[in-house]
């Protein structure tokens, strides 16, 4: 179970997914999404399933930034845009990292 950022950035790989469980966009909740490439920066992510409610070739990013705009809860880490504020009005997006079994 990730806790941290550090232990975040350690553990997303190419072609791991993640099912997103908040967003700032309603209709992106329930995603899964494969990560693309992940780097320094921050990583990048396609719609993997369901294909239908999204275009597939979105290809977003999302930046690392600094420890405290993140939290992590439950096997659940979320980014916000405050770094003091942690509630449904500033969250940016919130995901699982899925095993293998589960994205397949």
């Amino acid at each position: 179970m990730i806790k941290t950022l550090s232990q975040l950035k350690r553990t997303l790989k190419e072609n791991m997914c993640l099912e997103i469980t908040g967003h700032c966009r309603e209709e992106c909740v329930g995603e899964i999404r494969r990560v693309t490439k992940v780097n320094t920066q921050g990583f990048y992510s396609t719609v993997a399933a369901p294909a239908n409610r999204v275009d597939p070739s979105r290809n977003p990013v999302l930046w690392w930034s600094k420890a405290p705009f993140w939290s992590f809860e439950n096997g659940i880490c979320s980014i916000y845009n405050s770094d003091q504020h942690h509630t449904g009005q500033y969250l940016i997006m919130s995901f699982r990292v899925l095993e293998e079994k589960e994205a397949a």
